[in-house]
């Protein structure tokens, strides 16, 4: 349940901090005095859209804090909050027009705060009555009502499949003939690098080879000659002359020993020059002046290159290339690409559709009857004792799937006998709309999940023994759910178990709005002002001490 506000520079409130109670607690004070500012204040701090305008005058920011208990500790796992005893939601508007959202501190998405507070809060504001003339929200109450949510969302997982496969095929039907050229198109381009069979890391080894080939005649002769020069018959090589050296400074070590590590790497590079001049004689002996092999090499080359250019890619990507291609044309050619398997695959969905919006129409039309009995009901105890509700679920399987099915659902009422059954868009007098509003919430309520329900003045149009039965039915709701109302009829107010006044201070200056948790005395006080208006009589006292004392029992 909710339990603390802290408002601050919002509207006309200043700071405020508020303490929820459990039951049903209920807000009055004079028109103008704040009492929705209130609620519009839970409701930004719930995700409603920010409004520089509310900003109190002169200040940079406004902020609301709202702390509630931990009544959604699995949704705030998943999304990775941590889980305490509270839960704080935080909203900062500021003068330039940005605005955060927190939970428990961490900074949000405003979607995330929302999804969060329609787990908690319902809000019923003062025109309520208007939402209902609504389709969408006559559907959603006997949805609420007729409790197939698994059924909704399998009809609605249906439609999307549906949708998805009348498109593709709608595509595919119309571009037929451009599929048809990719497909040829591909398999010309697949053949064609089937034929050059590339294989991995061949255009690098093919490229040395060239290079080894192109150059094969300065190879074998530059070779040739270095060996010739390092080591030879003749006598005129680097490596004789070496040993000629050798023997010098080897005669020397007996005048100097400290020659010998001179002598040593002589001696190494005697036999490093004689190993390098037998190597390379043998590496011009294997090289080969092969010109045909060279053509075939330079035609590969030219082969892959061709290809290369062709698809404007390097010659590494081609074998990348070629897989791609065998992909997309497996994908192109696959059963949900043939118009006759998909025009099948349509047929199958929309029996399946159409066997579960059955369900749910004779699910809908159960509700129906029973949500029609209960507000007809509760319009009786509301002072409509004539008025009769009739909520009808036309079946028309003729059209085509929606996400809700083929039902189309209307409220009717017929407020006195002999009169017509008229939409309820048609009903002429505001009182009666307000309390057919009040009639259907009251019957609903029990079918909504979230633990706070707020009423913002949908009492409006009623009082006397009808205001008497709506305090008792928001009372009733109170033992179950935490309930706040703002209201201006005393009968309601005196079904509280927690009252609160808002009062605005006016100086010359500013304009302040504060609130106060009322006890007995101030309560009976409020409860008169409420019945009497400017003069407050001893009977008026004691005619709120008395509804107080009744209905507090």
């Amino acid at each position: 349940m909710l339990k603390s506000l802290h408002i601050r520079n919002f509207a006309i409130i200043e700071s405020l901090e508020l303490d929820f109670f459990s039951g049903l607690s209920v807000l009055t004070g004079e028109t103008g005095a704040g009492k929705s500012i209130i609620i519009d204040a839970i409701g930004l701090v719930l995700g409603d859209r920010s409004d520089v305008n509310t900003i109190r005058a002169e200040k940079e920011s406004a902020e609301i804090v709202l702390v509630i208990e931990s009544m959604c500790e699995n949704w705030l796992q998943e999304h990775d909050f941590e889980v305490d005893s509270e839960c704080i939601l935080r909203r900062v508007i500021r003068r330039d027009g940005k605005s955060r959202a927190y939970i428990n501190n961490v900074p949000v998405p405003l979607k995330t705060l929302k999804e969060l507070g329609e787990r908690v809060i319902n809000i019923y504001g003062q025109h309520a009555h208007q939402a209902l003339m609504h389709i969408t929200t006559q559907r959603a109450l006997i949805d609420r009502f007729a409790n197939h949510k698994q059924q909704l969302t399998h009809l609605s997982s249906l439609y999307k499949k549906w949708c998805e496969q009348k498109e593709l095929l709608a595509r595919l039907s119309h571009g037929s003939n451009d599929i048809a050229s990719t497909i040829e198109l591909l398999r010309y381009q697949i053949e064609e690098l089937d034929q050059l069979g590339l294989q991995q890391g061949e255009t690098q080894e093919l490229e040395q080879k060239h290079k080894r080939l192109a150059n094969a005649e300065q190879l074998r002769q530059s070779t040739l000659t270095s060996s010739h020069q390092l080591k030879n018959d003749e006598g005129s090589d680097l490596h004789s002359r070496l040993g000629e050296i050798c023997n010098e400074i080897s005669m020397l070590l007996q005048h100097d020993k400290r020659l010998t590590n001179t002598q040593q790497s002589l001696e190494e590079a005697f036999t490093l020059i004689r190993d390098c001049a037998n190597e390379l004689r043998a590496y011009a002996d294997t090289v080969e002046i092969d010109r045909e092999e060279l053509v075939q090499t330079e035609q590969r080359l030219t082969e892959i290159d061709q290809i290369a250019r062709k698809h404007k890619i390097s010659a590494d990507e081609i074998i990348s290339l070629h897989s791609k291609l065998r992909i997309e044309l497996e994908e192109l050619t696959k059963p949900e690409y043939d118009v006759e398997v998909l025009q099948e695959n349509l047929r199958q969905i929309e029996d399946e559709y159409r066997t579960v919006a059955r369900k749910v129409h004779k699910s809908r039309s159960t509700a129906a009857k029973k949500i029609s009995a209960e507000v007809t009901n509760a319009l009786t105890n509301l002072g409509m004792q004539k008025a009769r509700l009739k909520v009808g679920v036309e079946y028309n399987e003729d059209q085509s799937p929606t996400t809700y099915g083929f039902d189309a659902i209307e409220f009717r009422i017929q407020t006195n006998p002999g009169q017509n059954m008229l939409p309820l868009t048609q009903v002429a007098s505001g009182g009666e709309l307000s309390r057919i509003s009040l009639a259907i919430q009251m019957v609903a309520v029990d079918k909504i999940d979230v633990p706070v329900l707020i009423f913002d003045e949908v009492d409006a149009g009623v009082g006397g023994a009808v205001a008497e039965v709506v305090g008792k039915e928001l009372r009733k709701l109170g033992e179950q759910k935490q309930v706040m109302c703002i209201t201006h009829l005393a009968q309601v107010a005196a079904h509280a178990h927690h009252h609160y006044r808002v009062n605005k201070h006016i100086d010359t200056d500013d304009t302040v709005s504060a609130i106060d948790h009322l006890d007995r005395s101030e309560r009976i006080t409020e409860i008169a002002r409420m019945l009497g208006g400017v003069t407050l009589t001893e009977n008026t006292f004691l005619h709120a001490q008395e509804m107080l004392e009744t209905n507090i029992q």
